[in-house]
């Protein structure tokens, strides 16, 4: 028998089957949090490090506290969920960063590295694609009719993981072309194969992916993203996610302003020029005039 794909899974809110409203997906590394997992080097940091080690993108924890609470008046506790690379023994850390950041989850799925290592597959700690896809889509079942957000980096292969599961949850590739696309990037067959069985388990009426945001955090170039269609959302840094999300009917004006402060605060900050970063979202669509406001800014 098949072994499933090693993934360390922790649902602490079981949403009703029938729930078709939003829910937000995150990345963590190099989405919410700094983290260096894509060298030995910043491997061999990952059991000594502690939650005040860890550092925020400049931003990100003022847009999820925006996004967990919602745009209207009253607090409607969306669903928010994580996804990471690290290993299940770090869970403690980053939640603990979490609490000191004000961010509130419903759970988080981690890469199980002692059983990709007792598999004899240490190449799956630094192969995300195929991870990426499997956490997705065993969070799926967990929430069939919702519609789901998706939020990662440039970094770890996120835009085509990410946009290959859209394009099979919303029903534009068929189970062949999924695995088949796997293997083409390079996803060992059997993981392919593995992650086409999570995802013969959902039905075929079942909910959407709304948009995919990719923080810019590798410095790409939006243009390069343009072949993922009008679901995948370059941004640079957390303000322009903000005025994205705010575009979309996501988050209140409040969480833009939020979101400046913090991105205006930290000294030097590539991002954190406001006014160029506003430019450059209405000059790609990120947002539209009539909804910037002058109270957007701090």
């Amino acid at each position: 028998m098949d072994k499933p794909y090693p993934l360390s899974i922790r649902n602490d809110r079981p949403l009703p089957k029938k729930y078709s409203g939003n829910v937000y997906v995150w990345d963590i590394d190099k989405t919410y949090l700094s983290t260096r997992f894509s060298t030995w080097r910043g491997l061999a940091r990952v059991p000594v490090e502690f939650a005040i080690d860890k550092t925020a993108i400049p931003g990100m924890p003022e847009v999820l506290r925006g996004l967990r609470r919602g745009p209207s008046a009253r607090v409607q506790c969306l669903p928010l969920y994580f996804i990471s690379a690290s290993p299940p023994f770090l869970r403690s850390v980053v939640e603990h960063k979490m609490l000191l950041d004000g961010v509130e989850h419903d759970g988080i799925t981690f890469k199980d590295w002692w059983r990709t290592l007792r598999q004899w597959r240490p190449g799956r700690l630094f192969e995300q694609l195929g991870f990426k896809c499997a956490a997705l889509f065993a969070g799926r079942l967990e929430r069939v009719w919702a519609r789901e957000y998706l939020f990662g980096d440039d970094y770890e292969r996120d835009p085509t993981a990410f946009s290959l599961y859209a394009a099979w949850v919303n029903g534009r590739i068929g189970m062949k072309k999924l695995e088949s696309a796997l293997v083409s990037e390079k996803v060992p067959r059997d993981d392919a194969k593995k992650i086409r069985d999570l995802a013969a388990r959902l039905p075929a009426a079942r909910g959407r992916v709304g948009k995919i945001y990719i923080h810019l955090e590798g410095n790409s170039e939006p243009a390069a993203f343009r072949k993922f269609g009008k679901i995948l959302v370059p941004v640079r840094g957390a303000y322009q996610l903000a005025l994205a999300l705010f575009q979309e009917g996501l988050i209140d004006a409040a969480v833009v302003r939020a979101a400046a402060a913090a991105v205006k605060a930290v000294p030097q900050y590539r991002f954190g020029n406001l006014e160029e970063m506003r430019k450059d979202a209405l000059a790609r669509g990120l947002i539209r005039k009539a909804k910037i406001r002058h109270e957007m800014t701090p």
